[in-house]
């Protein structure tokens, strides 16, 4: 194994994608509309020029299973949110990520 350099130098936030089958009665971010938040978080960091300097990464399940929404890790902090699925809550973590 060779270790490389990212291309992004500040941050990664990772979308959990998470979808349980809804049989096991346990919440599941994928379900909570994850998708929808992780491709507002892209286009919003394209849009603000910020792309080269974070990346947005839907990921598998990163342990926080919120009945509503999903989880979203901002990395390198690892600082972890719990987060709606809406552009209000995107734009709250936008506000977050370039504070």
């Amino acid at each position: 194994m060779k270790p490389v350099k990212s291309p992004y130098t500040k941050r990664q936030l990772l979308v959990c994608f998470n979808s349980r089958d809804p049989s096991t009665g346990k919440p599941s971010c994928g379900m909570n509309g994850s998708a929808a938040l992780r491709d507002y978080l892209k286009k919003t960091v394209k849009e603000r020029g910020l792309k080269g300097e974070v990346i947005v990464t839907g990921t598998g399940c990163i342990d926080i299973c919120p009945a509503h929404g999903c989880a979203v890790a901002f990395q390198p902090e690892g600082e972890f949110f719990v987060s709606e699925t809406t552009e209000e809550a995107g734009e709250e973590l936008i506000r977050y990520l370039t504070r």
